[in-house]
């Protein structure tokens, strides 16, 4: 894994350009302040999957445009995706993403990510109960691993990366939803929700 800091948007879309033009292969990470985490997967300098958050391929290009700041860093030894997208070019990627949209020329430099199409993820009111991230990330990855392979762990890490090591029961239910979204079967993601709701005992 390559670190490559915090980087602002110009010098985000610097980085891609370097690493497509050097034909490189693996899992590119944007990760916000926020917990949210935006993943690129490319193949030999071409860009063959995208997400952010709850979106996935084009709408994920839209949301990725609109961050102004975050910690890169780049996978070489990882591609893993889940599904295939239909994606525009590399090219015509790197200049979506670098279109500045007047929603984020009018955000001060450093804010958080906003979009008015975003929605929470979960809705539920914060409480004084907290959970050893840790021991939390072992049981999501444990009981998704079967319905979304290897990638549980990477999206379980990246989550936890910008967490404190006592999280909140909100931080919890955000990366379960977060889990659930990979998972391409509604009923297996009921199902992987309510073992890791039993487990931790949630309800």
């Amino acid at each position: 894994m390559v670190d490559g800091g915090i980087l602002d948007h110009r010098q985000f879309i610097k980085a891609l350009v370097t690493l497509c033009r050097e034909r490189s292969s693996g899992t590119v990470f944007y990760n916000l302040s926020s917990g949210l985490s935006a993943r690129i997967v490319m193949n030999r300098g071409e860009i063959s999957w995208l997400a952010f958050g709850e979106h996935r391929g084009a709408e994920a290009i839209e949301e990725i445009r609109l961050i102004d700041s975050g910690r890169m860093s780049f996978n070489p030894s990882l591609k893993l995706t889940i599904g295939k997208q239909t994606l525009p070019t590399t090219p015509e990627i790197l200049k979506l993403i670098n279109t500045r949209s007047p929603e984020r020329k009018g955000r001060s430099k450093g804010s958080s990510h906003k979009s008015i199409n975003s929605k929470p993820i979960n809705n539920q009111p914060p409480v004084d109960r907290v959970f050893n991230k840790n021991e939390v990330c072992e049981i999501v990855v444990r009981e998704s691993i079967e319905f979304v392979g290897p990638i549980a762990r990477i999206v379980c890490d990246e989550y936890m990366k910008s967490q404190p090591t006592q999280i909140s029961l909100n931080s919890v239910h955000k990366l379960i939803d977060t889990m659930v979204l990979d998972i391409d079967d509604d009923a297996k993601g009921h199902l992987f929700k309510g073992r890791v709701n039993e487990l931790l005992q949630l309800d």
